[in-house]
């Protein structure tokens, strides 16, 4: 990936356009691309967007500590070692990272995120690194969310089987009760019937 934003850098720089790495990668990643992942194949595409995004702008920095903020429509207040980056690079961002980590978020769910990440930052590691906390944050909270509903749903079956089994019981206990009473009712009426058979052959 370095070697090939360095060979964009390269390009922008012989076309008379001077932009930091850290800014460079920013903006490719508001292009819709995954610095961390860029193909060779896309190179070509990258650089002829860039030149014409920066047609008549040259992005100057002095220092690789001064990192002048990435163009955009949207204006955020940023500080002489800081860089400021719109709400579209943020989303970008997240979306790359969140792939990165294995993590599938939606269209919402990013614009979420987004909202608890500041707009200005000292320099792209930092803006990384402060996205990446932002991203596990979200879908801890969304873990125990689902976790919570797990627990939820086992505690109403536990208390459905408990019941069902007291019911079951209850029943079988019954009906044990009834069996009982009913042999013993039909014991007593053959004892009754016995005796009465034995006095009649008596009297015979």
């Amino acid at each position: 990936m370095a070697d090939l934003v360095k060979r964009i850098q390269s390009r922008l720089s012989r076309k008379s356009i001077s932009i930091s790495k850290q800014d460079l990668t920013l903006e490719i990643a508001a292009l819709g691309y995954s610095p961390q992942a860029l193909e060779e194949d896309e190179i070509d595409t990258i650089t002829q967007l860039l030149l014409d995004k920066h047609q008549n702008t040259e992005l100057a920095v002095s220092e690789p500590e001064e990192i002048t903020a990435a163009p955009s429509d949207e204006h955020h207040a940023s500080t002489p070692n800081s860089t400021a980056i719109t709400n579209q690079q943020k989303e970008q961002l997240i979306s790359v990272q969140a792939q990165s980590m294995g993590i599938s978020l939606s269209e919402s769910e990013i614009t979420d995120i987004s909202q608890t990440v500041s707009d200005s930052f000292t320099d792209f590691v930092s803006a990384v690194e402060t996205i990446n906390s932002s991203i596990k944050s979200y879908a801890q909270t969304k873990f125990d969310e689902v976790e919570q509903k797990i627990d939820s749903s086992n505690s109403n079956l536990r208390d459905y089987i408990d019941k069902k089994t007291t019911s079951l019981q209850r029943k079988s206990l019954e009906g044990a009760i009834t069996t009982k009473e009913v042999l013993e009712q039909k014991s007593s009426n053959l004892k009754s019937f016995s005796k009465s058979l034995s006095a009649a052959f008596k009297a015979q």
